[in-house]
């Protein structure tokens, strides 16, 4: 059974595939051809669910980093007999480089150079098909290396090791090899995937290197264009890669982390597939890439929005799979036991079932945000955004299951804001662009009419608070919100009283909950959620109380492993990651923290 923490993890991908590599030299985690297939390695979810492990074959000690500016993994391991280092990437390259070069749809590239000394290493090799459900018939085709498929899939494990070192056990569906490393010896390993055959089988003695080389100059020129260059620089950048990770390619779709069933609560049920693409965190992620120069990435994104919505439109979906299908049946794996035990193992989501107001509200942010770099916006679009405006009209007084999809539906304040944002926006938009035929009166009569209600029933005046759902008095920091999304000033009155009493009553060591003692129809508990820590820290910010924006933000870097990677939630007593990992709403929320900070510095000449 697996035994690291999750932070001991690094992911590798190619905006299409993903894999988490374990401080320990093993692939632990890898779905094929894409970021919700089968996991071909599960490890990490169970011991039947296969990995991919190259590591020392006794003792050692080991760390893990990124390569400066790219997503390729080094994990440098050190024993009484010398230094090892091994780099790990999903090839990657440009498209019009594609054209010119034989290429597999994946290619995991492991690269073993010894650094002084000599120690002996151990090759593990134990795929699994559908989450380790199933052994694969293995087959050895000499210098063609391992082959082993399922339907039309093909994969194929090479190496530049020596023929005669390499076992086969056929029914274990096992791989496995002795070697040495001395310094200044270099192995090549790779995976490759083909959709179908002929399978192509990269060449490794001559040009393993040069793809390596490729994917490392892609990853340097892509975060190269990030215009953030404020205090937490290493840390925007590391975020800005890690959504890039999480972006899918041929689509445009964002996913929300490339894992399922990471525990929120070690050893319960709190367990969600979120390798599909939520509405609310992927426009989260194209607005945080907009701040950081990306726009090609937020036209993708609009455009897949596009074609996935044209199902339900007006009506929008919580949750999308990358290409657009809108029914993710959520299943139990019952034949694996859990990251720590915690079961079910859920393989889809059923959050697609569910209404979420605050979804049409972040898309129309999007859509504006993204209006705001470009001349203009096609007709097709405004149509979309104005049937998302009806959608509110008609919808925003209705309950709803709400940003952290409670399993009953409630009147969630925070809900309701991002329905006056979404009109807010749509104003504006129309406005700007000077559309004819927009029933802006109607848009502007029913954005009153959602203060109104917010003001006189979302806001608790014996506590002192605004409140998680209308006429109640739960503290919820998702109404953190308010004032970054533009509804009041973070210097009013009742927002400072709302931001104070959040930080008094739902910290903890400096980390922050979305909320506490409510039940929210789950069994168990969960840890604070890391990007409350951001939220509150830009409203410390925009008050003017910049220091303690800047300790909130370090409360959550200073858990962060040496990759710099974030889960959806820390324990605050043991500091541990808990939650899928790494989360894409965490990074966002860091990204838009830090440039919160950066903007106030530069006003104040710091």
């Amino acid at each position: 059974m697996n035994s690291q923490s999750i932070s001991d993890y690094a992911l590798i991908g190619n905006t299409r595939g993903a894999a988490l590599v374990g401080k320990n030299g093993s692939i632990d985690w890898c779905c094929l051809p894409e970021f919700d297939s089968p996991a071909v390695f599960s490890l990490l979810l169970g011991r039947n669910g296969g990995f991919f492990a190259i590591s020392p074959q006794g003792d050692f000690r080991s760390s893990q980093e990124y390569m400066r500016y790219t997503n390729v993994v080094v994990t440098t391991f050190e024993t009484k007999e010398g230094v090892v280092r091994l780099s790990d990437a999903f090839c990657v390259m440009e498209e019009d480089e594609k054209k010119s070069i034989l290429f597999p749809d994946h290619e995991i590239l492991r690269i073993v150079e010894g650094v002084t000394g000599s120690i002996r290493f151990k090759l593990e090799f134990v795929p699994r098909l559908f989450y380790g459900k199933l052994i694969p018939k293995i087959i050895y085709r000499g210098k063609l290396g391992v082959h082993f498929g399922w339907n039309e899939h093909i994969c194929i494990l090479n190496s530049t090791l020596e023929p005669d070192c390499i076992e086969i056990l056929q029914k274990d569906g096992r791989v496995s090899a002795i070697f040495d490393v001395a310094a200044g010896k270099r192995l090549i390993f790779s995976l490759a995937y083909s959709s179908q055959s002929p399978a192509i089988i990269p060449e490794l003695k001559l040009t393993g290197v040069e793809r390596m080389n490729r994917t490392i100059a892609f990853w340097k020129t892509w975060i190269g264009r990030c215009t953030y260059g404020g205090r937490y620089l290493d840390s925007v950048q590391r975020s800005a890669l890690t959504l890039k990770l999480l972006s899918h390619a041929p689509s445009g779709a964002i996913i929300a982390a490339p894992t399922t069933s990471l525990p929120e609560d070690p050893g319960g049920e709190r367990n969600w597939d979120y390798r599909y693409c939520w509405l609310r965190d992927a426009s989260f992620t194209a607005r945080a890439l907009i701040k950081l120069g990306y726009y090609q990435e937020m036209n993708a994104y609009l455009n897949w929005i596009l074609h996935a919505t044209q199902l339900t439109r007006p009506k929008l979906q919580v949750v999308y799979s990358v290409y657009g299908h809108a029914k993710l049946k959520e299943i139990p794996a019952a034949w694996l036991s859990g990251y720590m035990n915690s079961k079910p193992v859920r393989i889809g989501n059923d959050a697609h079932k569910q209404f979420q107001l605050d979804v049409y509200g972040e898309v129309l942010d999007a859509i504006y945000a993204y209006a705001t770099v470009v001349k203009s916006l096609d007709n097709s679009m405004r149509k979309f955004a104005l049937g998302l405006g009806r959608v509110i009209c008609d919808k925003w007084d209705k309950p709803d299951n709400g940003i952290w999809e409670i399993r009953s539906e409630k009147q969630h304040t925070h809900s309701k804001v991002m329905a006056w944002a979404g009109l807010n926006r749509l104003v504006q938009l129309a406005e700007y662009f000077s559309w004819k035929k927009t029933p802006i009166m109607q848009f502007k009569r029913v954005q009153a009419q959602i203060q109104n209600k917010i003001e006189t029933s979302g806001y608790n005046e014996n506590l002192g608070s605004y409140t998680q759902e209308l006429n109640g008095s739960n503290l919820d920091s998702s109404l953190l919100v308010l004032p970054l999304v533009g509804y009041c000033d973070a210097k009013s009155p009742r927002m400072i009283k709302t931001t104070d009493l959040i930080y008094s009553k739902l910290s903890r060591n400096n980390l922050i909950y979305r909320y506490k003692n409510i039940d929210d129809g789950i069994k168990g508990s969960e840890g604070a959620f890391a990007i409350c820590n951001f939220w509150l820290s830009e409203n410390f910010v925009q008050r003017g109380d910049l220091e303690r924006g800047i300790k909130l933000v370090d409360a959550v870097l200073n858990h962060a492993p040496a990759t710099g990677l974030l889960a959806e939630e820390i324990d605050p007593q043991s500091g541990e990651m808990i939650g899928n990992y790494p989360q894409g709403f965490t990074h966002i929320g860091l990204i838009n923290a830090a440039v919160t900070i950066d903007e106030v510095e530069k006003q104040r000449g710091q």
